[in-house]
């Protein structure tokens, strides 16, 4: 028999394990967003993003952006995303926004999704590092039904903020369309 001190070491190490084993997930949350385990990709894109918003509730946000976007053992293909809605919450560092997305693609198709996204300016002052994170849903068109969630962050910068708003410029945008 192990003397106790292994089988205590044992004992954590299997409840660690179980333990990281647990989807975590937000309250609220679309399992298959939030879980890696549920989300088989369908379509993943990277480029970059630009986003201006003007930052009170109910403000408007409105960008656009350039993808090369590959499903599982497929060709890349270039798109197009345009996307445009308001701002839903934030104030400080942090801004919330709910836009309709439209990705079109180099093959003609499209699809249409909406998106719920928090830019966050990562210093203090009126330009530099900022990121973005977002979950939603495609609605309609190519890939019709799968979830959406995308993330931004920008190698050199950044978030100006003007005179009727902010503007993001995301040079990592990364955009994964998932069942």
């Amino acid at each position: 028999m192990l003397p106790v001190s292994a089988r205590r070491l044992i004992a954590g190490a299997v409840t660690v394990a179980g333990l990281l084993s647990l989807p975590l997930t937000a309250t609220g949350a679309d399992p298959a967003t939030a879980d890696d385990r549920a989300f088989a990709t369908v379509l993943h894109c990277v480029g970059q993003i630009d986003m201006q918003v003007v930052d009170v509730p109910g403000g408007r946000a409105s960008g656009r952006g350039k993808l090369l976007c590959t499903e599982p053992g497929g060709q890349e293909q270039a798109a197009a995303i345009v996307m445009s809605g308001s701002v839903t919450g934030g104030g400080g560092s942090a801004t919330g926004t709910r836009t309709s997305d439209t990705i079109s693609f180099e093959t003609g198709k499209k699809s249409h999704l909406t998106m719920d996204r928090t830019f966050t300016r990562l210093s203090g002052g009126t330009t530099g590092p900022a990121g973005s994170v977002g979950n939603g849903r495609v609605d309609s068109g190519e890939f019709a039904g799968a979830g959406a969630r995308d993330e931004g962050a920008a190698q050199a910068g950044t978030f100006v903020i003007g005179a009727t708003g902010t503007s993001y410029f995301m040079d990592r945008y990364t955009l994964t369309l998932g069942r």
